[in-house]
């Protein structure tokens, strides 16, 4: 076996460590000011640029996702600037497709279609198309479905339809929320941090806290306040104006996507009671759990394979949750010259092992699953981030690797903690650049479905 003792890894590990922070910011800067689309807009009736014969009865958009029809809109805008805003409904038969009832007769001159949808993964989108209604006979196009813009549109929009029908331009493209991915981010990685640290306490030998209990409730309540600002910030996305109101929050709360964000908030909350009024640490535990359970149905996993990747996600948010609260363990362990804390460090050691393997396969797994080609991981904002993510998880590995191997076994010299605590602080370095990335993941789109694979998988119903 190699002795890792040998080797001065730590150069290596902080130059590794700044490129990639240097890599990271450049995928997020990226990111933050190229979007992608969440749900694309596939087919439309009437289609666009279609001319009709007589005024149509309902409003037909296909998307290449579910979308919820509680927090979407479908606007008619008519000639003189006036608009009409339909009641949405999804088809019985296709979750992708949302029904607007156009309940008034439209007279003879040129409309616009203002399309504003939630994506099954919590993201608004949004776009525009147009259509003109002439009833003189010799006007052959009906506007029966065809295939609608491919192209990426957010919001707010104030782009025009042009004259090829299928693709629209002049688009204005909405970046990442920034503040919502870093509180996202970094409020669920604090509180997994929290979790983690009881699992580890309720689980070592004669439940010994090892570890200052402020520690522990300051991670749960940063985690649970910033957890309650990503809400906040989240319900400001959504909303088509940017403000919240009554109806709003009644929407979100009739909608699956809105449950489950307020649940997680919910659960947080209540994680933080348990471990700093209850002061019941199971009990804590338990609720943290669950929070992080939660945490892997909300977001893309919700829409994309969500049999497969919600609980791949879930997985990998306990993975990291034990590797986390490992991590900061070993801070406190390597304080300690008792023998005790020795055997303990090693356990700690071999459950981060396995953490590391649940995290690494359940990632492969989401990536195969949300990207279309291998491409993607260089074409994509999304893809880079997830290169950003594995360059960060081989860098943590080789941590692991000398703190295991190299480390550990001199915790029975003052030279040898040293080390470690030093080593540990700089791995914690790093995962906490590795959950902003995971931060931003959730609101950078996946990289859209080609049209020709969409259009077969839809099954539009007309």
């Amino acid at each position: 076996m190699i002795d890792f003792g040998y080797l001065d890894c730590r150069r290596s590990f902080r130059v590794a460590a700044i490129f990639l922070g240097l890599v990271i910011c450049s995928a997020v800067a990226q990111a933050a000011t190229r979007a992608l689309l969440h749900a694309t807009l596939l087919r439309s009736t009437p289609s666009a640029n279609s001319h009709l014969s007589k005024s149509p009865d309902v409003i037909r958009l296909v998307f290449s996702e579910q979308v919820v029809p509680d927090l979407s809109q479908i606007s008619i805008v008519r000639p003189d600037g006036s608009s009409i805003q339909l009641q949405v409904a999804n088809d019985p038969h296709n979750v992708r497709m949302l029904i607007g009832r156009v309940t008034t007769a439209l007279t003879s001159g040129s409309y616009k279609i203002s399309w504003r949808v939630l994506s099954a993964d919590g993201h608004p989108v949004g776009g525009t198309f147009s259509f003109s209604l002439e009833p003189a006979a010799e006007n052959a196009n009906t506007g029966t479905m065809s295939p609608a813009s491919t192209t990426p549109q957010a919001l707010p929009s104030t782009a025009k339809v042009d004259s090829a029908s299928r693709v629209q331009g002049g688009l204005e493209q909405k970046p990442v929320p920034i503040m919502a991915s870093l509180f996202r981010g970094v409020g669920l990685g604090a509180l997994m941090t929290g979790v983690g640290l009881l699992f580890f306490g309720l689980t070592s030998r004669q439940h010994r806290n090892l570890v200052p209990k402020s520690l522990i409730v300051g991670s749960i309540a940063i985690g649970a306040i910033l957890l309650i600002a990503h809400l906040i910030a989240w319900l400001e996305d959504i909303s088509p104006n940017g403000t919240l109101s009554t109806h709003l929050i009644s929407s979100v709360i009739a909608s699956t996507v809105g449950r489950v964000e307020l649940l997680r908030t919910g659960l947080a909350i209540l994680t933080l009671w348990a471990v700093a009024l209850a002061r019941h640490r199971t009990l804590a535990l338990v609720l943290g759990v669950t929070t992080v359970v939660v945490s892997g149905s909300i977001g893309h996993p919700a829409a994309i394979d969500p049999y497969w990747t919600i609980p791949a996600k879930a997985v990998h948010l306990l993975g990291a949750t034990v590797w986390l609260g490992g991590l900061v363990w070993l801070v406190w362990l390597a304080r300690c010259d008792d023998e005790a804390c020795r055997i303990e460090a090693k356990r700690v050691s071999s459950i981060a092992l396995l953490a590391v393997i649940m995290i690494a396969l359940s990632g492969v797994l989401q990536t195969v699953l949300f990207l279309n080609t291998l491409r993607d991981l260089i074409d994509t904002n999304y893809g880079r981030l997830i290169l950003a993510k594995i360059f960060g998880l081989l860098i943590l590995i080789g941590f692991g690797a000398y703190n295991r191997f190299g480390l550990l076994p001199q915790l029975d010299t003052t030279d040898g903690t040293r080390k470690l605590s030093r080593s540990v602080r700089q791995e914690i370095a790093v995962v906490a650049v590795v959950i902003v990335i995971g931060g931003f993941l959730a609101y950078v789109p996946t990289p859209p479905v080609p049209l020709s694979a969409s259009t077969a998988t839809t099954g539009v119903s007309q």
